[in-house]
């Protein structure tokens, strides 16, 4: 459900012109989930 508004608020910056900010946000957002899968294995 997050992840759907998220979706939803990246296509808003998209129509918006700012890809390059969305962008940003898309890449921290993989990068915490990477953190937190890694972090549930050890």
């Amino acid at each position: 459900e997050i992840l759907r508004m998220r979706w939803l608020r990246l296509r808003i910056y998209r129509y918006r012109g700012s890809f390059p900010v969305a962008y940003r946000i898309l890449r921290n957002y993989v990068r915490i989930e990477a953190k937190r899968e890694h972090r549930n294995e050890s």
